[in-house]
């Protein structure tokens, strides 16, 4: 087996390959399709190379490794299997210096690599403890590296040579990943552990953590795993979050299709947002059309929902024409396909809108130029004049856009103000609303009574500062009131640095209980 293996295999024992959705390859030459360059942190880096290049990709990483480890070996006794411990130890110890000196120069870890690969199970095992005294640097690399050879030679005792040796203590995902690592050569064991995380108490169980793993081995058997995955669920382990990684492997819309049918077999509609997001940038009208079957029209209003934002996100034009032409209320959806289209994309919502018929373009145009006045000011002043306004809507557009360029930098406000034709205007309201004690209390009361409006568990935070200045959050819909109190306080406190109110965040509501009652 080509050294150049083992240098992707262990690479992607990092957490990094996990964590945007890839898994380890067994198949070499899916493995070998992949371009080794140095790397400052790890020596080499990865980088996968589209399908039609794998051929000569291959042969091109053949040839360089086998090149180096044959010009640069420094005996010939790194030629041929080791004889005694001894021979190792000089041998590993002399390659983990050089890699510890010159970390960016791969050819040492190339030859590292294709040494520990010729050594048995038992040599390789024993060779850890060996270096336990090393630097930090040193013994961190060798045991990677070796892990990576155990899970290809035995699987079977790679979990428990990474608990006693981990490299990484304080990075809780080693052992998971370790865990999804091994499944890809044993699936067995891959379930086997699985199974032994039921036997924790719901609050133990981090199935969010062993989201690899899981992917793994949806691979392997998807109706197995479903199956052990409502034994979770009837301990009541949380499994919202566990499935980020299913599906970003699949290809079609049919193994999509099987995936959402056994997902829904858990009866939770939360492990479900991933796997449609990842669907419809497939094929998005089979995930509405399968939608379309579900009989509870909460659960289906709530899916479509997800698919219907991803779609935006990704094809804004053709899915705005989508949903247009399939909806019965052609003035909502338009409200929400203009309050969903990427903010980045703006010029070509204008042009969308601009382009429907039997519409009143020009109203939908002032409203999402208005709900960009505070995140992108300079592009709405600069379509200012594709839109008819009257007086005070003009008066209202500049003085949206002078309070978001003040936000951000008194100089552009400065220089706006002295640009704008309503610089009298904007700054009659800015001192009426600056010295009005009355207005602001009456703005904090609108909101708090709508606060009111909600059920469940939630709270209220305001913070009252001297000058007129506040802040404010509310919360609703958490699962206890103290999610609620903390989250509202968060956010409040947030909004309280940005404004500079001097008195912290309360809490003035919990539940249905009013707590305040400001007066001007």
């Amino acid at each position: 087996m080509k050294a150049g293996y083992w240098i992707v295999i262990i690479i992607v024992t990092s957490a990094i390959a996990f964590t945007v959705g890839r898994s380890i390859e067994s198949n070499i030459g899916h493995i070998t399709g992949q371009e080794v360059t140095p790397d400052t942190n790890e020596g080499v880096n990865v980088k996968s190379t589209s399908n039609n290049q794998k051929s000569s990709s291959n042969k091109a990483m053949t040839s360089y490794v086998d090149n180096n480890i044959a010009d640069n070996s420094p005996s010939k006794s790194s030629e041929s299997s080791p004889r005694s411990m001894e021979d190792i130890v000089v041998e590993v110890g002399e390659l983990l210096t050089k890699i510890e000196e010159n970390p960016r120069e791969a050819t040492s870890i190339l030859r590292l690599v294709a040494f520990l690969e010729r050594l048995t199970i038992e040599e390789l095992l024993a060779l850890a403890p060996l270096f336990e005294n090393s630097s930090e640097s040193q013994r961190s690399q060798l045991i990677r590296y070796i892990t990576a050879q155990i899970i290809e030679k035995d699987p079977g005792q790679a979990l428990a040579f990474a608990q006693r040796f981990n490299p990484m203590p304080d990075f809780p995902m080693y052992l998971p990943l370790i865990k999804a690592q091994v499944a890809e050569k044993r699936p067995d064991l891959g379930f086997e552990y699985l199974n032994q995380m039921l036997n924790l108490a719901p609050e133990d169980i981090d199935l969010n953590a062993h989201s690899a793993l899981l992917n793994v081995l949806a691979k392997e058997d998807l109706t197995l795993l479903i199956d052990t995955l409502a034994q979770f669920k009837e301990k009541g382990a949380d499994l919202e979050n566990s499935f980020n990684l299913m599906g970003y492997e699949l290809e079609t819309s049919e193994e999509y299709l099987n995936l959402f049918n056994e997902l829904r077999r858990l009866d939770d509609m939360s492990i479900l947002h991933s796997v449609m997001i990842n669907w419809a940038k497939t094929s998005p009208t089979d995930v509405l059309e399968r939608l379309n079957q579900i009989e509870d029209n909460a659960e289906r209003k709530e899916l479509s929902r997800t698919v219907f934002y991803s779609w935006m996100r990704n094809s804004p034009e053709i899915a705005a024409d989508y949903f247009l032409a399939e909806a019965a209320n052609k003035v909502e959806i338009l409200k929400d396909i203009m309050r969903a289209w990427p903010e980045d994309r703006a010029s070509d919502a204008l042009v969308w809108i601009s382009s429907q018929s039997n519409i009143d373009a020009n109203r939908y145009k002032i409203d999402y130029l208005q709900g960009l006045s505070y995140l992108k000011p300079n592009f709405v002043l600069a379509n200012l004049t594709s839109i008819n306004l009257d007086k005070d809507e003009e008066v209202a557009f500049h003085r949206n856009l002078y309070n978001s360029f003040k936000r951000k930098s008194s100089k552009d406000a400065a220089q706006f103000l002295n640009t704008t034709p309503f610089k009298d205007e904007i700054l009659g309201i800015a001192t009426e609303q600056e010295n009005s004690d009355e207005n602001r209390v009456a703005k904090i009361n609108q909101v708090f009574n709508k606060y009111f409006d909600f059920k469940y568990k939630k709270a209220f935070a305001l913070a009252l500062g001297a000058n007129g200045t506040y802040a404010y959050s509310y919360v609703v819909n958490k699962p206890s009131q103290n999610e609620a109190n903390q989250l509202a306080l968060s956010r409040c406190e947030k909004y309280r640095y940005r404004y500079n109110v001097d008195n912290a965040c309360e809490i003035y509501a919990e539940g249905d209980v009013k707590m305040f009652n400001l007066m001007p």
